[in-house]
């Protein structure tokens, strides 16, 4: 695996929010990015069940403000893992929306006729459309008074469940420990150049999942 906390510092760098994290070898740095009003986002890294083993799965989270409880949760076809998708179960029988973009996908959700709404804003449709591994799930917090979280899960970052992650190029992955002082940095560029493209529109997919959300109320 490439060295997460590494490539996510540089992206902070670049990009702005606050970093925190060591130069360890797992994979435990965290990034918050400010968001104006809106509630910052959240990146960070978790080890859920995958069957008899574990998975490294990178989360982006940010809180929104809904006038009723909602809950929805939208992932792949296939992902296994009580982290990945044991919460289907919760939330009713798996439904097709009928978005093409939505293909492929279990979809699972307590109001039908929200998510139909939430599901009509294009930004989503083209996320869901461009991160198809990549899970979304919504729901109430613990706070009360309409607090959500709203977050989006990269279930194959590590590569474990496909084989092959596409959040690292051969960059990402060379040993710089036998590169030349002088040699690292193109190639540290190189591999900032991909993991930054993938973290923007993995983010992108996490705020119009916010934005679609929030754009209209819930009806009773």
């Amino acid at each position: 695996m490439a060295d997460w906390n590494l490539y996510l510092s540089r992206y902070q760098q670049t990009h702005g929010g606050f970093f925190f994290g060591g130069s360890d070898v797992e994979c435990d740095s965290q990034l918050v990015l400010s968001e104006g009003e809106a509630s910052p986002l959240l990146v960070c890294m978790s080890t859920d069940p995958a069957g008899r083993s574990t998975v490294e799965a990178l989360r982006a989270r940010t809180m929104v403000t809904l006038n009723r409880p909602y809950t929805l949760h939208i992932r792949a076809r296939g992902l296994i893992g009580g982290g990945i998708s044991g919460v289907a179960g919760l939330v009713g029988k798996a439904m097709d929306f009928g978005f093409s973009e939505t293909k492929g996908r279990v979809i699972t959700t307590d109001n039908r006729a929200f998510t139909k709404l939430t599901l009509g804003d294009l930004a989503l449709r083209n996320a869901l459309a461009t991160r198809k591994k990549d899970a979304l799930w919504i729901r109430p917090g613990p706070q009360g008074d309409g607090q959500h979280i709203v977050e989006v899960l990269a279930t194959n970052f590590g590569g474990i469940l496909n084989d092959e992650s596409p959040w690292y190029n051969d960059a990402m992955l060379t040993d710089l420990m036998y590169v030349p002082d002088e040699d690292k940095e193109p190639i540290l560029q190189a591999g900032s150049k991909y993991f930054d493209a993938q973290m923007d529109a993995f983010l992108d997919f996490l705020r119009a999942a916010r934005d679609a959300v929030t754009r209209w109320p819930i009806s009773p």
